[in-house]
């Protein structure tokens, strides 16, 4: 506690204070009569101070303050021709951060306790500017006996609120001295200091946002799949993602700032575009850079400015756009309801099937080539909780040996080369399945193993986990248990696609399927060729006596062929390929369950289909080969209901 003893300067100052001391405003009287209940006039007490590590705290969080506003106060004390004033910086709290200013003026002030970290209190120091200037949002100036503290009473302060672009208050401008020092446009000198320093402060915030947003956009333009590029009126390149200098072989430091007709040969389409300022939209052009041709999928924006017009470019990766829209379709073309179930085989298999479908388990698909794995895994996607997720189709003897690995797995973008998603993460959410599974190397084997057990994966040359929701359907034509015997596919991984296993018969066991096949090959050519096509029933009888070892894809290119021959839109017995007219062909020796052999009704009517095909329908030539007579010919014709006609343009 300090009562002040009245010394000779002091006392002068208190005497011109109480001379030139203006009428009290009404914010002082009301600070007086708040005053007059929590103290006394005649005692100091130091105000509180923050220290230590509570300062050091403060000041790190008014950082921007302190470098802006620190500056412009130093070079307006300099205008001000050294007066024996004091300069102050306040945070919203009233806090004193920086002082500044006449140094016995500042000496003065100290003996009073007022230092940095000093608070600004009306509780503690009555009526001061700071704190009224605080309250109010506006400048205050209390001057000599205005104040309560009979302390303060040789001094003037003028406080004026700094406040940031959202109208928040977030500091106060502090300038103060003697009584006797005081000049008449102090207060609007405050004013103009506070405004000043607001508005250094809102310039620093707006290019601090404006930086903030530059780097999310870089930060986004960078990780796009995509490459950009834009450029300005003049053809100088301002902007190249890595993406795009990685396709157009440029470097992506160098190159900005160069003409963009130096670094490339641009396709006279996208020359063409620039001059008319017009957009293009995802067209296949090609590039010649370091005499290299470079294809792309082009998507271009101008930038209209006035008069001038900058231009913005996106280079679309091919493959995957390609890839993504082949499996949109497939996606969504097959389900268990336009499976043929004509057979007893397939009725219980697509029973089976919409089993699997509610599960979440991997699922092994086997069956010879042909019979329709892939669309039955397509049916149980699409019949799953999945089916709004992608499905990714993968046929693994199709992967280069040495790409196998990132093709599988995907990369990560390194200098050299730009990253590529996993087939996992492409069929995140959805199903990837796998076509002749049994052609992954060991290693890739091994990774789908882990990635079944844990949910992850790791990218090649990478150490970043990637958490993946996908099932697998994995399809094989061939004996696992046996490949599994000799060493040459995982134990383990077999057992885990094992957990549910479908086993498609080959088409020569479901006979009854062969007609609604016909039918359903004949319906989609149709609807493309925008016609009804119409088969005999002696060609589907054909069809349903032949072994079919290619399965259902084999039927479906012979009813498509003969369909591309026939008359009328009507495929008869002789529009049917010449091989599935011969003498029934015979099962594989190795077969497990061999044919009945023909009847001798089936053998007569072969014999006479052998013999019109051979001699082109003429009857005179079949009869001495056949060995009967003409009419007997004519009537086992009739009887066979066989259309002679159409065994005449066989050779056309």
């Amino acid at each position: 506690m300090v009562f002040v003893k009245s010394a000779s300067a002091l006392t002068k100052a208190n005497d011109f204070a109480a001379e030139a001391e203006p009428a009290t405003p009404p914010a002082i009287e009301q600070s007086w009569r708040r005053c007059r209940k929590l103290m006394e006039d005649s005692v100091w007490r130091p105000p509180h101070r923050a220290g230590g590590a509570t300062f050091d705290s403060i000041c790190r969080r008014k950082n921007d303050l302190l470098v802006l506003g620190q500056a412009a106060l130093e070079d307006a004390y300099e205008f001000m021709e050294l007066r024996p004033c004091v300069l102050l910086i306040l945070d919203e709290s009233g806090c004193t951060l920086w002082l500044g200013g006449h140094r016995q003026t500042l000496a003065q002030l100290a003996a009073l306790g007022v230092v940095a970290g000093s608070y600004w209190s009306e509780g503690l120091m009555g009526t001061n500017a700071p704190a009224l200037a605080a309250a109010s949002g506006t400048p205050e100036l209390v001057t000599g006996r205005q104040h309560f503290k009979h302390a303060l009473h040789p001094w003037y302060f003028c406080a004026a609120p700094v406040y940031d672009n959202s109208g928040r208050q977030r500091a106060a401008i502090v300038l103060g001295g003697l009584v006797a020092e005081k000049a008449a446009g102090d207060l609007s000198l405050t004013l103009v200091l506070a405004r000043e320093v607001g508005n250094y402060l809102h310039a620093d915030s707006l290019l601090a946002e404006t930086n903030r947003h530059l780097n999310a956009l870089n930060a986004l333009l960078d990780g796009v799949e995509d490459g950009v590029l834009a450029w300005d009126q003049h053809g100088a390149l301002q902007y190249l993602n890595a993406r795009a200098a990685g396709i157009l072989g440029l470097d992506e430091t160098t190159s900005v700032g160069k003409p963009l007709l130096e670094l490339l040969t641009l396709p006279a389409l996208v020359i063409q575009a620039m001059q008319n300022r017009s957009a293009l939209s995802h067209v296949q052009v090609t590039f010649e850079s370091r005499q290299r041709f470079i294809p792309a999928l082009l998507t271009l924006k101008p930038i209209p400015d006035g008069d001038r017009c900058g231009f913005i470019a996106l280079l679309h990766p091919q493959e995957l756009l390609q890839q993504l829209v082949h499996n949109q379709l497939g996606r969504i073309s097959h389900t268990f309801a336009d499976m043929p179930v004509g057979s007893l085989e397939m009725r219980r298999l697509v029973r089976y099937g919409k089993q699997a479908a509610k599960g979440r388990h991997p699922i092994l698909l086997r069956g010879e080539e042909g019979v329709g794995k892939q669309r039955l895994g397509q049916a149980i996607h699409n019949g799953s909780e999945r089916a709004a997720g992608p499905y990714i189709a993968l046929n693994c003897q199709a992967l280069p040996q040495n790409l196998m690995a990132q093709e599988f797995l995907g990369s990560d973008a390194s200098e050299g080369e730009a990253g590529l998603p996993s087939k996992f993460e492409l069929a995140n959410g959805g199903t990837l399945y796998l076509e002749q599974v049994e052609y992954l190397s060991p290693e890739m084997q091994s990774a789908l193993l882990q990635t079944l057990k844990t949910g992850m994966l790791m990218r090649v040359n990478s150490n970043r986990v990637i958490p993946v929701n996908v099932r697998i359907i994995a399809a094989t034509g061939a004996d696992l248990p046996l490949l599994v015997k000799q060493n040459r596919f995982r134990r383990q991984l077999f057992y885990a696609l094992q957990s549910f296993e479908l086993h498609i018969p080959p088409l020569r066991q479901r006979q009854q399927d062969i007609p609604l096949l016909v039918q359903e090959t004949l319906a989609a050519l149709g609807r493309h060729f925008h016609c009804r096509y119409r088969i005999g029933e002696d060609a589907v009888h054909q069809l349903t006596r032949y072994p079919w070892p290619g399965n259902d894809q084999e039927l479906k290119s012979a009813v498509e062929r003969a369909a591309m021959t026939c008359r009328n839109n009507h495929i008869m017995l002789g529009d049917l390929p010449e091989h599935l007219l011969r003498e029934r062909a015979l099962l594989d020796p190795d077969e497990p369950a061999a044919r009945p052999p023909l009847s001798l009704v089936d053998l007569e009517q072969q014999a006479i289909i052998h013999a019109a095909l051979v001699c082109q329908g003429q009857l005179s030539a079949m009869v001495p080969l056949l060995g009967i007579s003409r009419t007997t010919l004519w009537r086992k014709i009739k009887r066979y209901r066989l259309d002679i006609e159409a065994f005449k343009n066989t050779q056309e």
